[in-house]
């Protein structure tokens, strides 16, 4: 099985986030430090929608996603974009200088991808 990220929007650290991006800080239901970042991203049909993603900060600076702790919303959403590549959402690691986010698809040759309910 191979991982490919297959969005990842990157700036030089200076740069503000692009219009439409905006973090605040939270904390999952176990405690956690969580930064919710909202972006807006492809809508399949033409336009943009505002997706949330929960983030993990790491000491290093860059971000944990984990595709089990994020909204229902949000799954559905990654799942959906990794299957228009005949894909399976994955957890991912951001970093980087400007990283605003991204969606970390794999594929497996073995169990092909369902379509998203």
């Amino acid at each position: 099985m191979f991982s490919v990220l297959l969005f990842l929007l990157a700036s030089t650290r200076s740069e503000p986030f692009p219009p439409g991006y905006h973090d605040r800080p939270g904390f999952s239901d176990d405690g956690t430090h969580v930064i919710i970042r909202t972006a807006l991203w492809d809508d399949f049909n033409g336009g943009k929608a505002p997706v949330e993603q929960v983030l993990i900060p790491n000491e290093d600076g860059s971000f944990a996603y984990q595709y089990a702790r994020q909204s229902r919303a949000t799954r559905m959403y990654h799942a959906t974009y990794c299957w228009f590549h005949q894909m399976y959402p994955e957890d991912s690691t951001s970093s980087g200088p400007g990283t605003y986010g991204g969606w970390s698809c794999g594929r497996s040759t073995e169990h092909p991808p369902a379509p998203p309910a």
